[in-house]
């Protein structure tokens, strides 16, 4: 071979050796490049977490850097509680927070009221324990899934003795509660900059308030009037020691929410209210117009006649919702929270029965409901609606004459007609669905000549010929006229009217008196009242003591509003209270029920079916088996459909 030739092939061959020497060190070079610009950037990350924590532990903010919301020390805490046999508490069946749910966006939703207050104890509305539920929390919650079953929330670890009577409350630590939303630059709120971390002095102050004679808790006062005491072991445990063996020991301990004592026990310049008014001023603390818990959303602000805004609580122990801000408009009337929906100045409401006939039951191809404007879902409310009858008013005592109502309500053609078929027809104070309700009970027909008879028998007859039946009460003649206090809403005014009608036609006349929910629920809680239209939300548990056993029939601001006293009833509502078996328990429910059917202290009216309405931006729209049924912690809003405000 030429020498020539193989100086030729020597040379490409070193050519070649250079060009991927060259290559190979470019490459080398723009990985060092990259890796310098990615450890940049973790650098970057480091700094702006290491800002970050140190701005949150300024402002008091506990810190958390996992997907549960605690430090992965309290995770392998809580891990490691739920191994713990002897916890009650267990690992939840599905998350409450979606995992990678887009975040950000205003959820913008009906109140159908003003609140009378936002002190969680002493306001038993729907409406403020709803939002009780965004701002504050409890020791467990029940399973979105299984209710049944109670998983961590305020607690990791609860453990109980064998006769249901100790139950020992082990805490997160770190939960910090909100501050009040005040003017901090007014010297009076000095003390209020000062971070506060939940502790059990909270729980146990909760109880010592709702025991307290002198708080208006009267609907909750029932429930832990069996509680001994709560006992401190130490600043993140506690123990409720009952009494006595109660059934509803469990629920109402697992379920105890925290009060700060730390602010309700001040003026608000931070000095202590004294020991003796205590009670009297926790009714009207100046700081339940500012409330504040440890829940995922914090309250921000109320105007009367305007609406409520939620903010996320970005110290939230937990997952944080995928949703930042919470506005509940305050929309008495439902024709404006549809026209509000579909003019997308709402993104979720409740749509009512007459609405619900026009534009989705009996709507053509046009209807927002049936183009894809909005969405619509039927769900069952688990709750009723009843009429209650004043016990202790000579009109309403004969149980004939509050069997009489019921057989004048004709509650099927109400239901088809008035309520577009959104409701089934109650019997008793249970769910038709549930267990305790007794299935050998069949609803008492609407039939005004049965009606006229009963009240022939209780001696209500129209002596004078005027058209209105009367009777001798107490040496004086009185006509059988009442009236029914209502709430305002049209659906109401509709079916009042027709029983109006109809109870004329038997010699009965009934005024309807239609309130605003507050000025109605003082006259309620006063019984200054003939009758009353109400509704209950039910629990899962049942305990029937706090609306229906006798003790309660004059507490003040108590559930017996229409003074039902029954000595059987009596029995078996404190049998309740100390039977654990489920079969006995049902038992006993079914024999209640039936009581109450036969007493009629209520005319029960109907479970509700509700139709939610939503804009499509709206996704992940699930309900939950408790109330409140639509909790919108689950749900998130679509990034690129979001109002822009």
């Amino acid at each position: 071979m030429p020498r020539t030739f193989k100086a030729t092939i020597a040379l490409i061959v070193t050519l070649v050796c250079l060009s991927l020497l060259t290559l190979f060190n470019t490459w080398q070079a723009n990985r060092t490049e990259d890796k310098v610009i990615e450890l940049r950037q973790e650098v970057q990350a480091v700094r702006d977490s290491t800002e970050t924590v140190l701005r949150k532990l300024e402002e008091g903010i506990a810190v958390s850097g996992s997907a549960s919301g605690g430090s992965a020390d309290e995770d392998s805490q809580l891990a490691e509680a739920l191994k713990d046999p002897d916890n009650v508490l267990q690992r939840a069946t599905e998350p409450r927070i979606i995992e990678d749910a887009p975040e950000g966006g205003t959820l913008r939703r009906q109140l159908s009221s003003n609140p009378k207050g936002f002190n969680f104890i002493t306001e038993s509305s729907a409406d403020v324990q709803e939002l009780s539920s965004y701002i504050n929390a409890s020791v467990a919650r029940r399973d979105l899934g299984e209710p049944d079953r109670w998983v961590p929330d305020l607690a990791t670890k609860v453990t109980v003795n064998d006769s249901f009577t100790q139950y020992t409350v082990h805490l997160r630590k770190g939960v910090m509660w909100q501050k009040p939303n005040v003017d901090m630059s007014d010297p009076r709120y000095e003390w209020l900059k000062e971070p506060r971390e939940l502790t059990s002095e909270d729980f146990k102050f909760y109880v010592d308030m709702i025991q307290n004679d002198q708080v208006e808790a009267g609907s909750l006062k029932s429930y832990f009037k069996d509680v001994e005491k709560v006992k401190i072991i130490d600043k993140y445990t506690f123990q409720i020691i009952w009494k006595k063996k109660t059934h509803q020991s469990k629920a109402f301990s697992l379920g105890l929410s925290p009060m700060p004592k730390w602010l309700y026990t001040k003026k608000r310049d931070g000095s202590d209210i004294p020991q003796a008014s205590l009670g009297t001023q926790f009714n009207s603390h100046w700081a339940s117009r500012h409330p504040v818990g440890v829940g995922p959303y914090r309250f921000v602000d109320y105007e009367k006649d305007s609406q409520v805004t939620l903010k996320r609580n970005e110290n939230y122990y937990g997952d944080l919702p995928a949703i930042e801000t919470i506005i509940y408009d305050i929309v008495k009337e439902p024709q404006t929270a549809y026209f509000k929906l579909k003019a997308d100045k709402l993104d979720f409401a409740e749509i009512a029965p007459p609405l619900y006939k026009k534009h989705i039951a009996n709507a053509g191809d046009e209807s927002p409901f049936k183009n894809g404007s909005l969405e619509y879902k039927k769900v069952d409310r688990f709750a009723y609606y009843y009429i209650g009858w004043n016990g202790d008013d000579p009109k309403f005592q004969n149980p004939k004459v509050r069997l009489a109502m019921t057989h004048a309500l004709n509650r099927r053609e109400i239901i088809d007609n008035v309520l577009q078929g959104l409701g089934h027809i109650q019997t008793g104070p249970f769910y038709y669905e549930h267990p305790a309700n007794n299935p050998e009970i069949d609803p008492y027909k609407f039939d005004l000549d049965k009606a006229g008879k009963l009240l022939d028998e209780a001696g209500w007859a129209d002596s004078n010929g005027d058209g209105i039946r009367d009777k001798t009460v107490d040496g004086d003649n009185v006509d059988l006229d009442f009236t029914l206090l209502a709430y305002n809403k049209p659906a109401v005014k509709q079916w009042t009217s027709i029983f109006k009608e109809d109870l004329r036609k038997i010699g009965v006349q009934m005024t309807p008196k239609f309130l605003e929910w507050p000025t109605m629920q003082k006259r309620m809680d006063a019984k200054k009242f003939d009758a009353y239209t109400g509704g209950w939300a039910l629990a899962w548990a049942i305990d029937p003591y706090q609306i229906w056993h006798s003790s309660q029939a004059d507490i003040p601001k108590g559930s017996n509003r229409v003074g039902f006293r029954n000595d059987r009833a009596d029995e078996i509502i404190e049998e309740l209270r100390k039977t654990f078996d489920k079969d006995k328990r049902i038992e006993l429910l079914r024999e209640f029920h039936m009581i109450l059917h036969e007493q009629q202290p209520y005319t029960f009216f109907y479970a509700p079916k509700a139709v939610f309405g939503w804009q499509p931006r709206m996704e992940n729209m699930v309900f939950q088996k408790i109330r409140p049924q639509d909790l919108s912690l689950p749900w998130h809003i679509a990034p690129d459909m979001r109002r822009t405000e």
